[in-house]
């Protein structure tokens, strides 16, 4: 039987920040967590030779980064199609997503053996600074990277810490309208990472985080996110105008706290907003009630209640008899 169709499923990761900034010739070791909605998925369509190939994205920004895998890939034609949430620039890791995954369902289509997604992720010019993307797609759940080697080109930062996450807690993910920065933008506020007067609280925090989930306390655990936000907010504030990306961050991170929820942050460049509870009706308040406020403020926003994901990504393989 031949492989007609293969679907690729992936949530998107919210990263929780970075435990470094600059030591022991390391810059900007990073945390995320794989969660299961929003997601996006890629269908991989065979075509008749005789038919020509078609790609169909709800974005102009998602078209070519699919065309870049499949220049990447020099695919055999297959019609793609790209379904789910997608939106870029918004602190949810979109581009890495799209890249792996459709990566993943044409090799699968072709039945290619010669994927080679870390090579894919640097000639694409992904992982630079954080490879929490790429790990969270491959395993689910927490991953923590150790950060970029100084001075080494064509590598990728490596896993420091893969950990499941905790089924009966619960992420609130907010996005509101307007976009962080594009790869190009942020280059200047990381090219050049400097070291910070806290890097003790900083592997203190990482600890807390790490057995937080471990011990399913998320107490430590949101104790630990919050050290780590605290950092990133006054180290990137010159780069995104203040703790926050967007003019209603400070808005959103309010209604998180006061409907009950713990280790409210900011996702990367923002503007997505994330906070953590293990009460699915605490959750679930939350959600009504930043939905409620920032229409009262004639803003859009998108909010999820997501579980942390178990699989990094899904796929179904349909076959032809």
């Amino acid at each position: 039987m031949s492989v007609s169709e293969v679907r690729v499923k992936a949530g998107y990761r919210i990263h929780l920040g970075f435990y470094r900034y600059l030591d022991g010739g390391l810059a900007y070791g990073a945390i995320g967590l794989s969660v299961e909605e929003p997601y996006l998925e890629v269908r991989a369509i065979k075509t008749a030779e005789s038919d020509e190939a078609s790609i169909n994205a709800p974005t102009e920004e998602s078209l070519e980064a699919v065309k870049r895998v499949v220049k990447y890939l020099a695919a055999s034609p297959a019609n793609l199609m790209i379904t789910g949430y997608v939106r870029h620039h918004v602190g949810l890791g979109s581009i890495t997503r799209l890249y792996l995954a459709s990566a993943v369902a044409l090799s699968t289509l072709h039945r290619r053996i010669d994927l080679n997604l870390e090579d894919l992720l640097v000639k694409l010019g992904r992982c630079r600074y954080s490879c929490i993307g790429y790990y969270t797609f491959l395993y689910g759940g927490l991953a923590v990277d150790i950060g970029a080697p100084l001075g080494q080109v064509g590598t990728i930062p490596k896993p420091l810490a893969l950990a499941k996450f905790p089924r009966s807690w619960y992420v609130v993910i907010a996005v509101p309208e307007g976009r962080g920065l594009r790869e190009e933008e942020e280059d200047p506020y990381l090219r050049s990472p400097t070291p910070v007067d806290e890097q003790r609280n900083l592997y203190k925090a990482l600890v807390e985080v790490l057995s937080g989930v471990k011990m399913e306390r998320l107490d430590l655990f949101t104790q630990g996110v919050e050290t780590i936000q605290r950092v990133a907010g006054n180290y990137f504030s010159k780069a995104q105008g203040g703790v926050f990306s967007s003019k209603y961050g400070e808005e959103v991170a309010r209604v998180m706290l006061e409907s009950g929820l713990r280790g409210v942050g900011q996702s990367s460049w923002g503007p997505a907003i994330y906070g953590f509870t293990d009460s699915y009706s605490v959750a679930e308040s939350a959600r009504r009630s930043i939905l409620r406020v920032l229409d009262r403020l004639g803003v859009g926003c998108d909010v999820w209640v997501s579980r942390g994901a178990e699989l990094g990504y899904s796929m179904q393989v349909l076959h032809l008899r």
